[in-house]
């Protein structure tokens, strides 16, 4: 390491910058920048890097698992891009340690890890707009994709439904038991999921397991549509 932040980044991320201004942005926290000067810190840069590594996953999701139906590769693909993922690949890589951040920087224990998961977005999106998608897929092929649990064996929908709320910092999604038909030896059962107050799905089942798995399922696909 140099001591310097700009050449330790790129180091770190096993690429040259032709635009240092850009890396100096994508290392930037808000904090030292103000509302007049909008763009000068890595904001704008971490929402353009959230996109492409959306891209970027799913294209590799697709080519690892070509038989996973899509609600696997929805859960998997929220598994790595989830912010504990990649506050962790930022700690790991050391790239929270080059952030510069101002005097009203509140070092606690949930802003650090804001920041080790958004300076990772951020320097995607310098990556992509240096030289381009090819450049940035390398990086995130070899730093996350390759260094993340994406392969491994997937939890059920609940656990998976309820670690994204936790990543998003929303409140736990809450079941509810909304139908119950059919005789006793068989009935079926209809569970409700609800997040923030809000319906997020709706599955059904011959136990109520069964239908709070589905609901879970179904909560994880409308999530995965807006964002």
């Amino acid at each position: 390491m140099t001591g310097d932040p700009l050449s330790e980044a790129e180091d770190i991320l096993k690429y040259r910058f032709s635009d240092h201004n850009l890396l100096g942005k994508a290392l930037t926290h808000s904090s030292v920048t103000n509302s007049n000067s909008p763009g000068n810190d890595y904001e704008r840069l971490e929402f353009l890097g959230d996109a492409v590594l959306e891209l970027v996953t799913r294209e590799y999701l697709l080519a690892e698992f070509p038989d996973e139906p899509e609600g696997d590769l929805t859960r998997r693909k929220i598994r790595i891009v989830q912010k504990g993922n990649l506050s962790e690949h930022g700690r790991r890589l050391g790239l929270d340690n080059l952030v510069h951040v101002g005097k009203s920087f509140v070092s606690s224990s949930g802003a650090l890890e804001s920041v080790a998961a958004d300076v990772v977005e951020s320097l995607i999106g310098a990556i992509y707009i240096d030289s381009g998608l090819q450049s940035a897929r390398e990086f995130i092929t070899r730093e996350i994709l390759k260094q993340s649990d994406g392969s491994g064996p997937l939890s059920d929908p609940r656990s998976e439904l309820q670690e994204y709320c936790q990543a998003k910092g929303l409140k736990l999604p809450e079941y509810s038991l909304t139908d119950r038909s059919g005789p006793d030896h068989d009935p079926v059962f209809t569970i409700t999921v609800i997040i923030e107050g809000q319906y997020a799905g709706r599955g059904t089942g011959t136990t109520r397991g069964a239908a709070r798995e589905k609901a879970a399922e179904k909560a994880l696909k409308k999530l995965e549509r807006m964002v």
